[in-house]
């Protein structure tokens, strides 16, 4: 092995180049099959890690650094070790001007390895509630359900509070409701009723809406209606038309509800 790497030390700087180029397109190609092969592996079920492009980013990364110190050093006679060291230090100086971005890369490592979010999840962070698309080396990137893309750094996930909503596919919203004499059980019960045939009208349900009351106050009474659907596909639209079928039964005395409709 050593004779090889002299031989390659004295070839000429065509030679050189030749083998750097060679060396660069096998590095090339091992980068894609690589990060081919965890994806596949990592979006398999029982993988345990999620699937998310940080755990392939830092794969892409490996292959390349080794790759890159091959070719410095086979054909350009590179102290790889002596370059290492000399980028250590300025590492340290570089470091605290990154100090945000090593924050969040800590951060996308700690939320990858612990599961704490992984693409598909329905999560709530902050004011910000939606589906878990990709975690980066930077940030968690979560779809809405009006559909914006929303960018949240790592370092805030780890250090605020996150509300993991399961099933995925659950929808939650609150309901509030004056306080009157009606019968609560069997005005719940007509409001379950009507939320499950309007979103009928819009997807598939997995499980039919049901209401938990939350508080009840002097003014007031506080719910969540929460249901499953099959897809999330139309959460905008199933949400919308539940609010609408149930919104009669929030006000006074019924006003709004349909004759033979009412609790």
């Amino acid at each position: 092995m050593e004779q090889w790497i002299q031989e390659f030390k004295d070839a000429s700087g065509l030679n050189a180049i030749i083998v750097a180029v060679v060396l660069l397109m096998v590095t090339t190609f091992l980068s894609r099959s690589a990060v081919r092969l965890v994806r596949k592996a990592l979006s398999s079920d029982g993988a345990p890690l999620p699937s998310s492009s940080l755990i392939e980013n830092i794969v892409r990364i490996a292959i390349w650094a080794l790759g890159g110190s091959l070719i410095l050093s086979m054909c350009f006679d590179v102290n790889v070790g002596g370059l290492v060291a000399a980028l250590g230090v300025g590492g340290v100086a570089l470091s605290l001007g990154l100090q945000d971005t090593i924050s969040n890369f800590i951060g996308g490592l700690q939320v990858t390895l612990m599961k704490i979010v992984q693409p598909g999840d329905h999560v709530k962070i902050g004011s910000t509630e939606g589906m878990v698309l990709d975690v980066t080396w930077r940030q968690t990137v979560v779809k809405d359900f009006e559909n914006t893309i929303h960018t949240i750094p790592n370092s805030s996930i780890n250090s605020g509070e996150v509300e993991k909503i399961e099933p995925a596919h659950l929808v939650a919203t609150m309901l509030s409701f004056t306080n009157d004499t009606r019968a609560i059980d069997e005005t719940i019960r007509v409001m379950e009723l009507r939320a499950k045939e309007a979103v009928e009208q819009v997807t598939e349900l997995e499980r039919d809406p049901w209401i938990l009351l939350t508080q009840i106050g002097e003014y007031g009474t506080w719910a969540k209606m929460r249901f499953v659907l099959k897809d999330m596909d139309h959460v905008r639209e199933a949400r919308d038309a539940a609010l609408r079928a149930v919104s009669p039964y929030t006000r006074m005395n019924f006003e709004d509800v349909p004759d033979g409709k009412r609790a």
